[in-house]
């Protein structure tokens, strides 16, 4: 029957036969069964019961006693069993008599079905031990309020000082992060630095991508995360370049020879590869991985198109191309006066011959329009060309505004920056330009320039 507790029943019943009867229905039942053949010698049976009885069956016609009375009593003894009546005639008195005093559960007829009595039987220690689960469960939630009263005791003071211990780690790891993320854009710009000592060139137009994709990035309301990686990014993203002949950093794609382009087109996925190993630089070596693809998919090294392309990647291929007309350019006013000639017409004359920034101006604002769509995205080279003076790019024209100032080494102070490469006087690097010095810094270059390793005065930046 598949029940959680033992049970007793007992069957109360004058003739031996019937008892006997309903012993063997009950046989494969698993239930213990007790017997009495009188009313009294049940009542004797109950009170000397060991265990709880489950479940008694009396009949009603017996001498001395009836069933009705007997189970009236019976309740007394064990008021949580389930009561039947069994009787062999219809005496309606009986039955409301023992319902009404016995408080019987079910009254049965003689002879029985017994499908019917096996089911009766079944649907009564059901609902007994119906009534021992809900008594056990009352019995253990009592104990657990109770525990859980003297849990609740103090509990809000361990909540205020749980709360306490977690505001303080995240403070803790929010301070650790910006010092990591310090500490990474501090390797980048090393790296930006070290790309210029080998290759001044390549070094400045860099260091002029990094800022001016910062600035469209913020420009186009990206989120800081994106835009510290595209910042990143534009430090480094022409790194694979170092090794390659610096001539050929600066030559056109569409002037270069087979061989050249050849070399010249790994250079995205070298530098991509040497952020591998930093889990924190995925997105950034995505950027430069892809900086090169164009808007129409013609692009390299995977052929993406449109905004297939990551956002950083399309910004950084765009500024990279603008900054490196206006570093170059100016340098090679023939070429300029060539593409002049070319993009627009006779028009150019009247230009060149009054305004040589203006035609510069007018040349890049043809060139990016006419490779708008196909090389790059449309909606950079729209924030591009609204920026269209060269000095909206060239920092070197800007830092003009600014003071250089020499400082001796102790005169040095905590906070200033440093307007420039700073390096061993044999030209080993030691330090990116912009780097703010802090204490450690500090007592590091005092040591430097004590021992002779470098000059004993610093530029820093001064106020406008």
């Amino acid at each position: 029957m598949g029940n959680k507790y033992r049970h007793t029943i007992l069957l109360v019943d004058d003739e031996e036969s019937i008892t006997k009867a309903l012993r063997r229905l009950f046989r494969t039942t698993g239930f213990k069964i007790k017997t009495a053949f009188s009313g009294q010698e049940g009542l004797d049976v109950l009170e000397k019961a060991e265990e709880p009885v489950s479940l008694i069956i009396s009949d009603q016609r017996m001498p001395e006693m009836s069933g009705a009375r007997f189970l009236e009593k019976a309740r007394k003894i064990f008021p949580d069993a389930i009561r039947f009546l069994l009787t062999g005639y219809s005496d309606m008195d009986a039955i409301v008599d023992a319902v009404n005093k016995g408080e019987i559960h079910r009254y049965l007829t003689k002879p029985w079905n017994d499908d019917d009595l096996l089911l009766q039987v079944k649907q009564g220690i059901e609902q007994y031990e119906m009534l021992l689960e809900n008594r056990r469960l009352n019995k253990l939630t009592k104990k657990q309020n109770k525990e859980l009263k003297g849990l609740n005791e103090g509990l809000e003071q361990k909540v205020r000082e749980r709360t306490r211990e977690i505001e303080q780690k995240k403070e803790q790891l929010q301070e650790s992060n910006i010092k990591l993320e310090k500490s990474f854009k501090d390797t980048i710009r090393l790296l930006s630095s070290l790309i210029e000592t080998l290759n001044p060139a390549l070094g400045k137009q860099i260091k002029n991508v990094a800022r001016f994709s910062k600035e469209i990035a913020e420009e186009l309301g990206v989120n800081k995360e994106t835009v510290d990686n595209i910042e990143m990014a534009g430090m480094i993203h022409d790194i694979g370049l170092l090794g390659l002949p610096e001539k050929l950093c600066v030559k056109d794609e569409k002037d270069m020879t087979d061989s050249e382009f050849k070399m010249f087109s790994h250079h995205p996925v070298i530098g991509s590869v040497c952020l591998e190993a930093v889990e924190r630089l995925a997105d950034v070596g995505e950027i430069i991985l892809y900086h090169h693809e164009h808007f129409n998919g013609k692009g390299f090294p995977s052929s993406m198109k449109g905004e297939e392309i990551p956002l950083g990647s399309r910004i950084i291929g765009t500024v990279s191309d603008y900054c490196r007309i206006n570093a170059f350019w100016p340098d090679d006013f023939k070429k300029v006066i060539a593409k002049a000639q070319r993009l627009l017409g006779p028009s150019a004359k009247d230009i060149i011959l009054t305004d040589r920034e203006a035609l510069i101006d007018e040349v890049v604002r043809k060139y990016f329009d006419a490779r708008s769509t196909t090389y790059f995205d449309p909606d950079i080279v729209s924030i591009i060309l609204n920026k269209i003076h060269p000095d909206a790019v060239d920092t070197e024209r800007k830092r003009k505004n600014k003071k250089v100032t020499l400082v001796h080494f102790d005169d040095l102070k905590i906070g200033m920056v440093l307007a420039t490469t700073l390096h061993t006087k044999d030209g080993r690097l030691i330090l990116a330009g912009d780097t703010v010095i802090n204490e450690a810094l500090l007592a590091g270059i005092k040591k430097l320039a004590k021992g002779k390793a470098i000059e004993e005065k610093i530029h820093v930046w001064g106020n406008s």
